[in-house]
């Protein structure tokens, strides 16, 4: 009896929960309908080829063929950073005009950057939609700033992904790292280099570490006490001096100085990381010897997970 009574009570609470709700359907009519573009940015490598910028037109099925304009203009940008139609890029379409003989969908601006032989840094333009012929209103991407990545950055051999194999000197082998670095240029100074994932693949989180490039003496200088992240086990954040060849500091003063190679390779050696926050405030966690390939020509070694070493070291 009690099974019964506890069935019809759960199936009048479920008929009460649904007689309960009002059912309130999602409507959509013509004063919805808008035009956008999908993203309001877009990155051309200089190098590449045509890259589209994708542009919808949301409306009702019966809704009538649209043509959407569009310009190009370099309102809010830095002069000397910016970007000109024939100069830096051509438009692929035939005219300015996008269609959409359905009334909804998507149609595609296509830029096609202008490779040269100069470094004149990043560039940039707006693509703007201006005008379609059913009066719709703009969506909150109605422009786009197009960024022309630069390829001939004086840095450029030393740009990408890189492979490196971190050799511990706490226990050589043992302890040996894989990390995957990528090095980016920093906008704002051409000598040097932001890299990102020194420590490996344990880490929560990344700080970029700026770098220092000097072609002339081919070196690359890391400032001691440059924070490079947090990780996942043990927290942080971590930074890197100077180390020695005991797994420890040799000092929090000098800078970490490599040497890089017109192949692309760095060879940075005595990168001792350190917690300088947290519970583990004043551990080392080991010295390396780093080889860094680019990725691309090399794949990246297997290696020890660092969360694997049974302890950290006090200094």
């Amino acid at each position: 009896m009690k099974k019964r009574i506890n069935k019809f009570i759960y199936v009048l609470v479920a008929v009460l929960m649904v007689t309960s709700c009002e059912w309130d359907p999602i409507k959509f009519d013509s004063s919805k309908s808008y035009v956008a573009y999908t993203a309001p940015t877009a990155a051309i490598a200089e190098e590449g080829g045509a890259v589209p910028i994708p542009v919808i037109v949301t409306a009702l099925l019966d809704a009538p063929a649209v043509t959407v304009t569009f310009e190009f203009d370099t309102a809010g940008i830095d002069p000397a950073k910016a970007a000109f139609e024939g100069t830096d890029y051509t438009l692929v379409n035939s005219e300015k005009t996008l269609s959409f003989p359905d009334g909804w969908g998507y149609d595609t601006v296509w830029i096609q950057p202008i490779d040269n032989d100069i470094f004149t840094g990043d560039k940039y333009f707006n693509a703007i939609l201006t005008a379609n012929s059913a009066d719709y209103q703009f969506g909150a991407a109605d422009t786009v700033l197009v960024t022309l990545k630069d390829n001939e950055h004086p840095l450029g051999n030393w740009i990408g992904t890189y492979a490196v194999d971190a050799k511990s000197y706490g226990l050589p082998g043992d302890w040996d790292e894989a990390w995957t670095v990528s090095t980016a240029p920093d906008p704002e100074d051409v000598t040097v280099l932001l890299l990102n994932g020194i420590g490996g693949p344990d880490y929560s989180s990344f700080t970029n570490v700026p770098a220092v490039v000097d072609k002339d003496a081919m070196t690359i200088t890391i400032t001691a006490g440059s924070e490079i992240g947090t990780h996942g086990l043990y927290g942080g954040p971590l930074a890197i001096f100077l180390g020695d060849e005991a797994g420890g500091i040799a000092n929090e003063t000098d800078p970490m100085v490599g040497e890089i190679s017109e192949d692309g390779s760095i060879h940075i050696d005595h990168m001792a990381i350190k917690f300088v926050g947290g519970i583990n405030t004043g551990y080392v966690w080991d010295s390396f010897d780093t080889y860094w390939t680019k990725a691309s020509r090399k794949s990246v070694k297997d290696g020890n997970s660092s969360s694997g070493r049974p302890g950290l070291i006090e200094q």
